[in-house]
């Protein structure tokens, strides 16, 4: 058991560590390091492990988001996690929808928890099927968005229990 303990020590502080290096150098850091990730100055916090994914990267507010994270999962996956002003989530949600036909890209309608979110397919050159799909969470503090890219059929299994990992890291934040 003791060994355990300091094993669980050594990753904490080596991912602390991790955090700090993802920031040092930057002065203008919206961020600082936390024990499991980085908190980001509004205080959303993201984990350097949600679910089966991993962060892989620290974005700096701009003129309509807070700060978020970018994260991987297997065989491609990609998740981003954004805060928004309290009450600004839907209006976010509204300019992924308007700016994804604009571009052109194929609207889809999906079921299971895609159905709860605006997808649409962006490749149909390629084996599978490539879908973006973007959840709004509406929070007492903030607003929040999900963004996830994964190919159908192969990572089909994989959308709920990601989706579910930062539902619960969001419920976790207010």
């Amino acid at each position: 058991m003791p060994g355990r303990l300091l094993i669980v020590v050594i990753l904490a502080v080596s991912l602390a560590g991790a955090a700090m290096a993802q920031t040092a150098g930057n002065e203008e850091s919206e961020w600082t390091p936390d024990v499991y990730g980085v908190r980001h100055f509004s205080g959303l916090r993201c984990p350097d492990v949600v679910g089966f994914v991993f962060r892989t990267k620290l974005l700096s507010a701009d003129a309509d988001r807070m700060a978020g994270c970018v994260y991987a999962g297997d065989a491609g996956m990609q998740l981003v996690l954004r805060s928004h002003l309290s009450g600004t989530g839907a209006r976010a949600a509204e300019t992924f929808l308007e700016s994804y036909r604009a571009a052109g890209f194929h609207e889809v309608s999906l079921t299971g928890p895609a159905s709860r979110g605006i997808s649409f397919q962006t490749r149909d050159w390629a084996p599978g099927i490539l879908c973006e799909t973007l959840w709004y969470f509406n929070g007492k503090k903030a607003d929040y968005s999900l963004w996830m890219s994964y190919s159908l059929p192969s990572q089909e299994a994989d959308i709920v229990p990601a989706l579910k990992a930062f539902e619960d890291l969001l419920a976790r934040q207010n």
